[in-house]
């Protein structure tokens, strides 16, 4: 599969991005500070997108909050073009969080999904020169024009935006376009990491991670320790979620009679067993309760099941409300 850019790119111009910092130690039921358009390419807000009480992963139809009244000076942002047939629909928001993977520190998307940079690019000015085929595999990072993006754990003074050729509004780290690789199916994945000696996971000041080999040792992902597992309805399909509005997975390589799990190694670094906090019980909200079980694990936890399945929750995705249908490839499908 060519991974290689067909064409160079004009050199947009630098956006304004405009800083809100959200409130600190927000309470629940606290809304986080409403931003304000000020005729730039984005609106940064220093906290995650649930802090707004935004759910899903910012696609158009997400559920979103009533829109604050701009104010009068407010400049109206740039009408964009529409993005290239091949680059994905910009999003209505963005968020830019940490993940702890096996080659350090990065840089996902709400969902989890590792964020890249392009070798090919510049950052002074910043400049995309992955078009045409390129963004098939490599699609960048879009928001519609004044959308908001959410900064979790890092700088907000790295993060900017850029306008491409094509009218679309690109995301940028450390003033390098953020791009996902379509070949990673799940929140966490690696397997863009190096390719063609020029696309890198971001660091979360904006470097490149160079090294296409672990430099931590790969260790079990902490339980998702939960008190209540749920069902409900997400725009993608019935769902279960935890105590954090979290979508529960199951694997398809587990044994469900008597129930095991078969997630071991670099999976179980990825993903968490879910585990009652409560002593072993969990309440349940419309699953039936002879459903649910539960399995002895080796550190003493008791692993929730359901239907015999073992339950997981991705350690790197931080959206609710959503399905990572792109999983299914791996083997994962969500709980219902």
């Amino acid at each position: 599969m060519a991974r290689t850019p067909a064409r160079a790119l004009t050199a947009p111009f630098a956006a304004v991005v405009l800083l809100v910092a959200a409130c600190a130690g927000n309470d629940s039921g606290a809304s986080a500070p409403a931003p304000v358009l000020a005729g730039g390419e984005i609106q940064l807000v220093d906290a995650p997108a649930s802090s707004a009480g935004l759910t899903g992963d910012g696609r158009v139809g997400d559920a979103t909050p009533a829109a604050t009244t701009k104010p009068s000076d407010a400049a109206e942002p740039p009408a964009a073009a529409a993005p290239a047939a091949d680059a994905p629909a910009p999003a209505k928001w963005v968020q830019l969080s940490t993940n702890k993977a096996s080659i350090g520190e990065t840089v996902t998307d709400v969902t989890g999904f590792t964020l890249y940079r392009f070798a090919g690019d510049s950052a002074e000015p910043p400049t995309s020169k992955c078009a045409g085929e390129c963004v098939k595999n490599w699609p960048p990072v879009l928001i519609q024009a004044g959308g908001r993006v959410f900064v979790d754990g890092m700088k907000t003074d790295d993060i900017g935006a850029i306008r491409r050729p094509d009218g679309g509004v690109q995301v940028t780290i450390g003033g390098w376009p953020a791009y996902r690789f379509a070949g990673d199916t799940v929140p966490g994945d690696l397997t863009g990491q190096g390719a063609d000696n020029a696309w890198f996971a971001f660091a979360p000041d904006g470097k490149a991670i160079d090294s296409l080999i672990a430099t931590t040792v790969v260790k079990a992902a902490p339980p998702d320790r939960t008190g209540t597992l749920a069902a409900t309805k997400s725009k993608d399909g019935p769902i279960v979620v935890d105590d954090d509005g979290a979508t529960i997975y199951r694997f398809d390589k587990d044994d469900t009679d008597p129930p095991a799990s078969k997630c071991t190694g670099a999976c179980a670094a990825m993903w968490q067993p879910v585990v009652a906090s409560n002593g072993g019980k969990v309440k349940l909200d419309g699953i039936d309760a002879d459903r649910v079980w539960w399995l002895s694990r080796r550190d003493g936890t008791k692993q929730v099941t359901l239907d015999g399945s073992p339950l997981y929750r991705n350690v790197a995705d931080k959206s609710t409300g959503t399905i990572i249908a792109s999983a299914a490839a791996q083997g994962w499908t969500p709980a219902r």
